[in-house]
């Protein structure tokens, strides 16, 4: 029993030996006369990084989630991908210039309290190493700190650690600027334009469904590698169209954006555009059953606004004077997030049925 004992004591002595390892080469942890490490802030695995949460004081937040190596806004919408990067190489290589000196902690803490953006960073990591073998694998919160606002000469930020006593100023080497606009809370700011980005060879079948003109709606079909059969509106199949202007249309659909997130439109304005504007309905099924809708509304001009209240629901597409630039879009039937297009990059995609057909 005795050597039972000692056995375990000796276990036990040695897990806690190379915790504390693991604490201090972390920077976790550090002695009375031992200044952090200047990477303390750091998350240099950021190919293991699962989810980023960011909030404000105020309770604005936004939640960056990665699934099958695809990022999300608020766990549903498609992040943006060159800003998911540029949050991931601050992550990354954020570097602790100097903690802030006492005779200033006291106001610099204050500031904070009111101005700086939480970051929570997530990572698919293990709870300890023990002799190479990684035990306890799981998505763990590895970083919790706080951002806050930029230095007198907008070069670093002000920011808190979390298990960290005294306020530090950290930036970016290489990078001339302040790190704040990197970490917005606002989850508009982290959605990707990307409409549509589908390469011709892989699509499946394209629906487009004319409200104003219904005989104008069509449907397109794949048949072969660069094959496609077209459809009218009773999906009678067109022996003879244009197979130049039918394939221009569809290589357009790799890339397709929007220009512009409408956030100034009361409930009420939003409502009275999805009963009356609706024009244009196109659904992209890709090769692996991955469908895409994009529902397109007319926008009024300003001086439209009037007339559209005294004609209600008797208005029609010819009463009522349109933007004749710009139109708005529900991504997926989203209507929460109405996005605004122009009419010039869409061109081809709003051609009617006629467009394609051959001149006799």
């Amino acid at each position: 029993m005795k050597k039972n004992t000692i056995r375990l004591l000796i276990l036990a002595a040695l897990l806690l030996a190379c915790l504390l390892i693991v604490l201090f080469k972390t920077g976790v942890i550090h002695g009375a006369n031992r200044t952090p490490k200047s990477d303390i802030f750091a998350v240099k695995d950021t190919a293991n990084v699962t989810k980023v949460f960011i909030a404000s004081m105020a309770g604005d937040n936004v939640l960056l989630t990665r699934k099958d190596g695809i990022w999300y806004v608020q766990d549903s919408i498609r992040a943006m991908d060159s800003k998911v990067e540029e949050l991931l190489s601050t992550i990354r290589n954020v570097t602790l210039q100097q903690t802030v000196p006492k005779s200033a902690q006291s106001n610099i803490n204050k500031m904070m309290s009111v101005n700086a953006v939480k970051v929570e960073i997530y990572q698919t990591k293990p709870k300890f190493t023990l002799f190479g073998m990684k035990l306890f694998t799981k998505e763990r919160l590895v970083k919790t700190y706080y951002m806050g606002p930029s230095t007198m000469d907008n070069m670093a930020n002000f920011a808190i650690l979390e298990g960290l006593d005294e306020p530090c100023i950290v930036h970016n080497p290489g990078f001339k600027g302040f790190l704040t606009p990197t970490y917005s809370f606002k989850p508009v700011d982290w959605y990707t334009c990307d409409l549509f980005s589908t390469k011709i060879t892989r699509i499946k079948t394209l629906e487009v469904k004319d409200f104003e003109n219904p005989e104008n709606s069509f449907t397109i079909e794949k048949t072969g590698a660069r094959f496609f059969a077209l459809y009218d509106a009773q999906h009678q199949l067109v022996p003879d169209y244009d197979t130049v202007k039918l394939l221009d249309m569809l290589a357009e659909y790799r890339d397709k954006n929007y220009n512009q997130f409408v956030t100034d439109l009361s409930a009420e304005q939003r409502d009275s555009i999805f009963r009356f504007n609706h024009f244009k309905t196109i659904t992209l099924t890709d090769i692996d059953g991955q469908k895409t809708t994009l529902e397109m509304y007319r926008k009024l001009t300003p001086d439209a606004l009037s007339l559209d209240a005294i004609l209600g629901e008797d208005a029609t597409p010819n009463e009522l004077p349109y933007n004749r630039d710009r139109f708005y879009a529900v991504l997926n039937g989203n209507k929460h997030n109405l996005v605004q297009c122009q009419y010039y990059h869409f061109d081809r995609q709003l051609q009617p049925l006629s467009y394609f057909l051959k001149r006799q």
